[in-house]
């Protein structure tokens, strides 16, 4: 996502300030008469246990499962990258390192819907995720021999860091390593990487880069986008030991700003004193309409992702066509990164993740409003299959097929699945003791 925005979190600080000795404490149904009832709990224990769930089986094992992803990402760069120097390369071992990038980007794509919490607040999320990818200074960078030795060392833990601290976003994550190892849509091929200098000579000339200093650039962006993720993971759950004790050896982002807690326990906790969340149904907000939440990636997908490219003029931003504005373009997995975006809600509203996609949590907004408003439930499911259906119904690669008018029906899609997120977040707000 290169859209950034303001975090949600600091916001909530002077608010939670003046309302954590009360206001935090009460309950989201403060009307007279008996509360609403979701089987045998209340409304707010049930929503409760719903976003309790969320963090734990779809937040927190989103985040386990790319920092898996990334760390294999980046030992297969450096398998490449040692290979191409030692003249023994192989095609297969393009492929792998393309592979393992899909499968860390599948990931990151399937967590915007909940990109509140370290990911803005950190702006780790405009690091690793910027496009369009700077082609002019990235050339520019490569050749400067001063600066690129300073991430082309033996240390490899030196050259994540110095990258991490010198670059802007825009020369940086996902998209810096896509263009290295992908073109046309396809794995580079491997006498590409043999060669004396690259061969690219398309919106740029790289025709003067040596394909061993993109390999070990390559090597340090990919540490950082590893090192990045494993902040999430553990600024969420905690993580693993192993991650956590990396980050503290860097000196990186482990918990929220100036606490100890982990975004996954503030969230937990909401409604309850020491979470900057004042009530149960502020978390739910965040998270079916908030700007890093279901609401924001959903309208981000529509109006600027696929709408900018398009030319869709219903704001400044997508006034005119921009064929330069398109995300993975180097992998042609651009419709796969929206469709994945999708799916990321698809997690939320039901409560759970995992590699098919399958597991429900046992709370879930799903369950929610089966149980008090089924015919608004199934809008919402309806809605999140016909956005899904619309994307994939695009022609591929969308590189080449912007204008397309089934992208003007995917846009339109993700348009009616946005208002229904907000109607089914409006009845929530609006259930009250009865």
């Amino acid at each position: 996502m290169k859209k950034i925005f303001k975090s949600a979190l600091f916001l909530m600080m002077a608010a939670a300030t003046m309302t954590m000795g009360m206001a935090s404490c009460s309950s989201d149904n403060d009307d007279n008469g008996p509360a609403v009832k979701v089987g045998d709990l209340t409304e707010e224990d049930y929503l409760s246990k719903t976003v309790s769930g969320i963090v734990s089986n779809t937040i927190n094992a989103t985040y386990a499962e790319m920092a898996v992803n990334a760390t294999n990402f980046y030992n297969q760069m450096k398998t490449l990258r040692d290979a191409v120097d030692k003249g023994n390369a192989t095609q297969t071992m393009v492929d792998n390192a393309c592979a393992s990038w899909k499968a860390a980007r599948a990931c990151y794509e399937k967590s915007e819907a909940f990109l509140l919490g370290a990911a803005s607040d950190y702006d780790i999320d405009p690091h690793i995720d910027t496009w369009p990818l700077d082609l002019s200074a990235l050339h520019s960078q490569l050749l400067n021999t001063t600066q690129l030795a300073r991430y082309t060392t033996d240390d490899e833990n030196a050259n994540i860091d110095n990258i991490h601290g010198d670059l802007n976003q825009n020369l940086l994550g996902f998209h810096s390593v896509e263009f290295i190892i992908f073109r046309d849509g396809a794995p580079r091929k491997v006498s590409s990487f043999n060669s004396t200098y690259d061969d690219y000579n398309d919106r740029a000339n790289f025709m003067d880069i040596k394909p061993i200093n993109e390999l070990k650039f390559g090597v340090a962006v990919a540490g950082d986008l590893m090192g990045s993720i494993y902040e999430l993971e553990v600024c969420w759950s905690g993580g693993t030991a192993e991650h956590k004790a990396w980050l503290d050896s860097h000196e990186w982002k482990t918990s929220m700003p100036s606490s100890s807690l982990t975004y996954g326990e503030n969230m937990k906790n909401a409604g309850k004193s020491g979470s900057l969340y004042t009530s149960v149904k502020s978390a739910v907000s965040a998270l079916l309409v908030g700007d890093q939440g279901c609401g924001g990636i959903c309208d981000e997908v529509g109006q600027t992702k696929m709408g900018k490219p398009y030319g869709l003029n219903t704001n400044s931003e997508n006034a005119e066509s921009d064929p330069n504005y398109i995300e993975s373009p180097f992998s042609h997995n651009s419709l796969t990164d929206f469709w994945d975006n999708i799916q990321s809600i698809k997690n939320i509203w039901f409560g759970g993740y995992n590699t098919d996609n399958t597991k429900t949590g046992t709370y879930s907004f799903h369950n929610y409003f089966a149980s008090l408003n089924p015919s608004l439930g199934k809008e919402v499911e309806a809605a999140i299959d016909d956005a899904q259906a619309k994307i994939k119904a695009c022609p591929v690669p969308f590189v080449n097929n912007y204008k397309n008018a089934q992208v003007k029906a995917a846009i339109d899609a993700c348009t009616a699945l946005s208002n229904k997120l907000t109607k089914a977040n409006d009845y929530i707000q609006q259930q009250t003791k009865k």
